[in-house]
């Protein structure tokens, strides 16, 4: 070895002798071939210099340290970091052995600060990495080559140790960069894959912290961009999943959905490609279901993926799987607010598999579906941990995955929610800024139109709304109206972000105070999206779940219509929004004679296609099927001259001969105003004035009926007396005179029904019709006069109420004849369903009560009162009289029931009769009447669902019924109806509650008030 200065090698020679490609090449297969010896031990074996041996290696380190410090000083800025890492590495041996050989001026540094010795896969990475920055823009093909060998090699022997994720990652650098200089000879896509498997095997390796992830982050997102885009088979079904995801097309999900269920079915498909297309098949269903809502696709997803887990899989199939599933789960915690569903999304989605699977460049995808159900979490308990935790995986998954690939801008929009979220909860304007950055990157130009950009604008109008209204930012509002309004006019956005988007339109417009574009945007919502949003296609529960989401849609577009001065145009809108599956369902049970007069073929092809969509337990293809028959034919029948309005909503026309026979009193409650609606008969011609209700907003009404329900509640328990009895009471009556005050007095009064009917005067008949949870407290038991003492006065003492869902069922009902006389007949059922509820002791009462009413009649009672035989009798009687217990589901009245004997007459099942000769039913039923908290506009109850199967007038309960009360009100009204020359259902119930209230015990309003009559 030379002196360490004059003789030192390559420090005094020309940069072009360095930087010759052909010497770096050497001196890295030099240091190659010794790889295994790069000790301190072994440099050191004095006097050995046989294989192994000391001398050889130590001049070997010394000539290529002396190389790469003389490199260090002539090559570029941007590779002069490994170079010296290199030098250094290398004199670390040189300096540990024979200290005085080092070269100035590293000698006198070392002297200060003696330099570490490292082991030798951080040499051979410094050497790799150094050769492969010197290789790769010039592309050298053998250089590169040679770089990748010396990573790889470093890569395997640093397993374990901490800079194990920092030399990976190199590794799969380099093997990206070899793919680019192979040719096709060298199968370029097999080693850019197995280069991008190290680059993300590293990422997953590093702790969030670790200073080099961000930098990796956005080399691996640099790389991948570079990386051509993925070749599918013309025709496969992984094509038709890539064109999907660009153009959202539906009839292309339903052919990926078809040919993959055909694979999973078909007896040839053997495993595991079995189980790969059930995979698929598990998300192709979970995607339909939120594009289209039918709650049977989730179910088939559940069990598809669940299958699959049964089956041969890898842990990155496990992993994809669980994935799948989770967000299944999560779209059910969607739909149903069970928080059941969200625990199971968030086990699925963490399932060790995940964990397992890092590397895989599917992992992107999996954490962004961890980070979905995070924010769901975030949302629901309010967590940040949760969302930073998020936000994490959502940088992660950006970064890792390439600017092609279909589902990024999904990743980018998730990403900014996540920030948008997280800038809101701890007023980061920073993360409000970056959200907004993301959503306009994905957003695009105008001219945009994908399912994605559209997604983005949505998200983005939220952002503007919500930071518009925080600081008064009159521009982030005017913004956000034209990103909704975009969006709700793009055909090619899902029905269901079209319908949102068009409701915030329409109340950012209010918020602006341009009124004439709110009531555009509510048109759009109501007149043209509501009808596709809850299509006969779906069964109803997947109905339900939709109508959930617009809950407040109609009542919101009255109220713009009031305000705009138009209340005729408020009841259309009230027609167009509320009673949305009633309406379906009236239609579908209709009477069309004039239908069977112009054209017989048509209305027998009709009456069918009814008749099938009313049948229970169709699958979804089926309902499908049917639902495209009844649009062709409602499309042809609209044809015939005279039938444009074909079931259309009710316009002006047919709505005002709805107060031909008395008025109606619509009440209209929303965030937006409230308002009553009276429609009635005036100087011989039908008008709708707006009463404005002074002092009323959609908060209070919401806050008493939560306290009067409780109040009903502590009355009817057993037990409870004294001060809380007296408290109870008293709120109870407190909010019957709020009702009389301020909704019932102002209706009445401009109705000139404000004072008692003279004597001998029968009382004049008024529908009520509210809307909202104001359908569950007691308008026609509204205090008036008095304090709730004896003789005080109630709605009651005015007019004769009815009540009605919508206008047009009570038109429906009007349209459909009574039965004949002498055709009348009567089926009286008596059942006391035990366990739990109280006994029913007066059943044998009520049952002799129903007597009162001549004609024939049959009796099921207790044993005999099974859900079977109790249909079977309503379809072949005309009045039905139900003595037992209901039961009422608040947040999904759709399970509300009747508790028969063996079993429950859910209201599901009800709704699927269709009953063309029935008229009259007394459910004498707790809460049979009261319709769900939830849902509250589609007025859903077993009340409703009797008129549903054609039941023209209908008496229940809103809340528990007496039951020593129950055979003194129906004899009354059974001895009413039985007089001859009655006036109807309406009048015999109300003089019925007059002589209840003249007894002793039932003269409070906790009595009578419960019971209510639908209908004409």
């Amino acid at each position: 070895m030379a002196a360490p200065d004059e003789g030192a090698p390559f420090l005094y020679a020309p940069p072009e002798a360095v930087l010759d490609r052909g010497t770096h090449a050497k001196m890295a297969g030099l240091l190659h071939d010794h790889r295994e010896r790069l000790t301190v031990e072994q440099a050191g074996r004095a006097g050995d210099t046989g294989a192994g041996g000391g001398s050889d290696v130590l001049d070997v380190v010394y000539l290529v340290a002396c190389y790469y410090f003389a490199r260090y000083r002539h090559v570029p800025d941007a590779e002069r970091d490994w170079n010296r890492h290199a030098c250094t590495f290398l004199f670390g041996i040189v300096h540990a052995v024979r200290p005085e050989t080092v070269p100035q001026p590293l000698r006198g540094y070392f002297a200060q600060e003696p330099p570490a010795v490292v082991p030798p896969y951080e040499i051979v990475h410094a050497v790799g990495s150094a050769l492969r920055l010197g290789s790769v823009p010039v592309r050298d093909r053998d250089g590169v080559l040679q770089a990748t060998a010396l990573l790889l090699w470093a890569r395997e022997e640093a397993r374990g140790s901490v800079s194990a994720p920092h030399i990976a990652f190199n590794a799969g650098s380099a093997l990206t960069e070899l793919a680019e200089v192979v040719g096709d000879e060298g199968d370029p896509e097999r080693t850019r894959a197995a280069g991008l498997h190290l680059m993300r095997e590293a990422i997953a390796a590093l702790p969030p912290e670790d200073p080099a992830r961000q930098q990796m982050l956005l080399a691996l997102m640099g790389t991948q961009a570079a990386a051509p885009p993925p070749r599918h088979p013309e025709g496969s079904v992984a094509a038709e999943w890539f064109q999907y995801m660009r153009d959202g097309d539906l009839d292309r999900l339903d052919t990926i959905v078809d040919r993959l269920r055909a694979a999973v079915d078909a007896p040839a498909t053997g495993e595991p490609a079995r189980t790969h297309r059930r995979i698929e098949l598990g998300q192709a269903l979970r995607m339909r279901f939120e594009t289209e809502g039918e709650l049977a696709d989730l179910d088939g997803s559940v069990s598809q993926l669940t299958a699959a887990l049964t089956g041969p899989l890898t842990d990155d199939e496990r992993a994809t799987a669980h994935s799948f599933l989770g967000l299944t789960h999560l779209d059910r915690y969607a739909a149903s607010g069970d928080f059941a569903d969200l625990e199971a999304a968030t086990e699925a989605v963490r399932h060790p598999s995940v964990a397992r699977a890092a590397a895989s460049p599917a992992h992107a995808q999996r954490l962004t579906n961890l980070a979905a159900v995070l924010t769901a979490r975030f949302d629901a308990w309010g967590d940040v941990t949760e969302l930073d935790e998020a936000v994490r995986h959502l940088e992660y998954a950006v970064s890792a995955t390439p600017p092609g690939q279909h589902d990024r801008p999904v990743m980018l929009i998730k990403l900014a929610v996540a920030l948008w979220k997280r800038g809101l909860r701890t007023a980061r304007d920073t993360d409000l800024d970056a959200a907004e950055s993301l959503l306009r990157q994905v957003a695009g130009e105008p001219s945009d139109t994908g399912p994605n950009q559209q997604l983005a604008r949505w998200e983005l109008g939220k952002l503007l709304r919500t930071r518009g209204l925080s600081r008064n930012a009159v521009g982030d509002l005017v913004e956000a109206v034209t990103q909704y309004r975009t969006t709700a006019l793009a055909s090619t956005q899902d029905v269901r972000t079209r319908v949102a988007c068009a409701a915030l339109w329409g109340v950012t417009c209010m918020t602006l105070g341009d009124r004439d574009q709110a009531r555009t945007a509510f048109g759009v919502a109501l007149a043209d999206l509501l009808p596709k949003l809850t299509g006969r296609s779906l069964g109803r529960a997947s109905q339900e779940v939709r109508l959930r989401e617009v809950s407040s849609l109609a009542t919101a577009a009255a109220a713009v219509e009031i305000a705009a001065g138009r209340p005729r145009e408020a009841l259309i809108r009230l027609e167009q929004g509320r009673g949305v599956l009633l309406a379906q369902g009236l239609h579908l049970r209709g009477r069309h004679d004039d239908l069977r007069a112009a054209s017989p073929e048509l209305a027998r092809r009709y009456e069918r296609v009814c008749a099938e969509l009313i049948a229970p337990q169709r699958d979804p293809g089926q309902r499908r099927a049917a639902a495209a028959e009844f649009d062709r034919l409602v499309a042809q029948i609209r044809a015939l001259p005279g039938f444009g309005r074909f079931h259309r909503p009710p316009d002006w026309a047919r709505l005002k001969t709805a107060a031909a026979h008395g008025p109606v009193a619509v009440i209209n409650v929303s965030p937006l105003g409230c308002d009553a609606l009276v429609l009635r008969r005036r100087l011989h011609r039908t008008v709708v004035e707006a009463v404005p209700l002074s002092g009323v907003t959609h908060e209070e009404i919401e806050q008493r009926a939560d306290a009067f329900h409780t109040s009903v509640r502590t009355l009817a328990a057993p037990g409870v007396l004294g001060g809380e009895r007296f408290a109870a009471d008293q709120q109870m009556k407190g909010t019957l005179r709020w009702l009389g005050e301020r909704i019932v007095a102002p209706v009445l009064a401009r109705l000139g029904h404000d004072r008692p009917p003279g004597p001998g005067e029968v009382p004049p008949r008024l529908w009520w019709c509210p809307t909202g949870v104001l359908s569950l407290l007691p308008l026609h038991a509204a205090l008036l006069e008095g304090e709730g003492e004896p003789g005080s006065v109630y709605t009651h003492d005015r007019v004769v109420s009815s009540y009605v869902p919508t206008l047009g069922s009570l038109l429906h009902a009007r349209d459909t004849p009574a039965p004949g006389a002498g055709r009348t007949s009567l089926v009286a059922v008596a059942v006391d369903a035990g366990d739990t509820h109280p006994p029913l002791d007066t059943l044998d009462d009520e049952l002799t009560a129903t007597r009162l009413l001549p004609g024939p009649r049959a009796e099921l009672r207790d044993a005999d009162a099974t859900p079977g035989s109790v249909l079977a009798a309503l379809r072949t009687h005309t009045h039905a009289h139900l003595a037992c217990h209901g039961v009422r589901d608040s947040a999904d009245p759709s399970h509300s029931r009747l508790l028969l004997h063996g079993g429950d007459l859910a209201l599901r099942e009800l709704a699927a009769e269709r009953l063309p000769h029935a008229e009259f039913a007394f459910l004498s039923a707790c809460h049979s009447a009261a319709p769900g908290k939830e849902l509250a506009d589609e007025v859903i109850s077993v009340a409703s669902a009797f008129q549903l199967c054609g039941y023209r007038q209908v008496i229940g309960s809103l809340w528990t019924v007496d039951d020593r009360m129950a055979p003194v009100l129906a004899r009354e009204v059974y001895r009413q109806l039985g007089t001859p020359g009655a006036p109807g259902a309406a009048h015999a119930l109300h003089r019925a509650i007059t002589t209840l209230r003249g007894h002793e015990r039932y003269r409070e309003p906790l009595f009578w008030a419960s019971v209510v009559h639908s209908g004409p």
